[in-house]
């Protein structure tokens, strides 16, 4: 998938974790769902980018699911 994203506005990127799905939202609007089994336990988050990317994380929330 290829996005075109503006680099001088802040974005707000979404990921919601079910299980093995993940689905995955920008500015609010659903980009894609897709699964990835991997990883069957719980464990951490972490954030990556390019090597060639600025990119400033302004907050990071983390909500438990029902």
């Amino acid at each position: 998938m290829s996005l075109q994203v503006p680099s001088d506005i802040w974005q707000v990127f979404g990921l919601r974790a079910e299980g093995d799905k993940f689905t995955i939202t920008l500015g609010g609007k659903e980009l894609f769902t897709t699964t990835d089994r991997r990883f069957t336990g719980p464990g951490r988050v972490a954030l990556w980018t390019k090597a060639d990317s600025v990119t400033h994380f302004d907050r990071l929330t983390i909500t438990r699911l029902p």
